[in-house]
């Protein structure tokens, strides 16, 4: 079985068309494409593979006819151009299932860790014999973190406020170093028609108590990429950590937590500190903001202009890059919460020895 990584999904593939979050056609990144028919070192047409848990099929496989190229967080321009498709920059992918159509523009692996805010594409051929040498089969790590509004987050003198009334200066608490200071809050709402065409963009509901005794302590809304803290034996046994960080669209399916289908348009709320934090709230333990490379393409240039200002410019290494826990990637996180349901053991047990 062979996997594809880093699939930058949009809302169509287009000739001459600018892609990025505030133009919202830039949706975020998706991993682990999985397929025996990938084992040949080809995407063909027809190819069926595994994604997100359901299959699809690939109806069409574009490429460059002329200059495309990828706007990074720096300001770097790194341009694609036409190849043969069995040394493609780039490729365009279509894809559906009977039950929807996805888009995804897959670069190589050529170009490694990538902070992509936009994606500029020049024109666009089908690829010929409707096949193309496989791209991207190194696995990257990304992610994008949000809270909903309206979820309370513990400041520092013990009270709670709404996120989204949270404005750089305010002093929140952290499990880690006590009182902290926000950077920056951002917010981005997605709207009905949005959420509509997206649904995998729709909020996880994690209800009261989900993840153990009195946590959290109401229902709690978050993005599906948002990290969770789990603290268990489990956990220790499977990665020699016993506290560890995992999204929480992989939760859904244990106590209750599941995807929210009755919200029709939600704000998401971005808080960045000086260093990756575990913030409470509604009483559980999550992470703040994660400035790693997919949290910087997907908030898009002028969020990164803003965040460049607060910090003198692109926070560094050890800022952006050093995670507060251990993160659990898909399908080992899956793993994980199935053994907790096996054993009926909580997600977060009270600290041990």
């Amino acid at each position: 079985m062979a996997t594809i990584f880093d699939l930058i999904e949009v809302t169509n593939i287009s000739s001459n068309t600018t892609y990025s979050v505030a133009n919202g056609n830039l949706l975020g990144v998706v991993e682990a494409a999985v397929s025996s028919e990938f084992d040949d070192g080809e995407f063909d047409e027809g190819d069926v593979f595994t994604l997100d848990g359901q299959s699809y099929q690939i109806d069409e496989i574009e490429e460059p006819s002329s200059n495309g190229q990828f706007i990074t967080g720096d300001g770097s321009v790194l341009t694609f151009s036409p190849q043969s498709e069995s040394n493609l920059d780039v490729i365009f992918l279509t894809v559906s299932n009977g039950g929807g159509t996805r888009y995804f523009i897959i670069p190589s692996d050529g170009y490694g860790d990538l902070n992509i805010t936009q994606i500029q594409t020049g024109g666009l051929n089908g690829v010929g014999g409707s096949d193309a040498a496989l791209v991207s089969t190194t696995d990257n790590q990304v992610n994008i973190v949000c809270f909903c509004a309206g979820t309370m987050i513990r400041l520092g003198n013990g009270s709670e406020i709404r996120v989204e009334d949270l404005k750089p200066g305010n002093q929140v608490a952290t499990v880690d170093r006590g009182v902290q200071t926000v950077r920056w809050a951002g917010q981005r709402t997605l709207s009905v028609p949005t959420m509509l065409r997206h649904p995998r963009l729709r909020p996880i509901v994690i209800p009261a108590g989900a993840l153990g005794l009195g946590v959290p302590e109401r229902d709690l809304h978050v993005s599906p990429q948002h990290r969770v803290l789990l603290r268990s034996r489990i956990a220790r046994r499977m990665f020699d950590a016993d506290e560890v960080l995992v999204a929480a669209k992989h939760l859904v399916g244990m106590n209750g937590i599941r995807t929210d289908h009755t919200t029709w348009k939600v704000t998401y709320v971005h808080l960045l500190l000086d260093r990756h934090e575990i913030l409470l709230a509604n009483g559980a333990p999550c992470e703040s903001l994660f400035l790693g490379p997919q949290s910087q393409r997907s908030l898009g240039p002028d969020v990164m202009d803003e965040i460049e200002m607060i910090f003198g410019g692109i926070p560094d290494v050890a800022v952006s890059r050093e995670a507060a826990r251990p993160f659990i990637p898909g399908r080992r996180a899956r793993q994980l919460v199935t053994r907790h349901q096996r054993n009926g053991k909580c997600l977060l047990e009270p600290e041990f020895a």
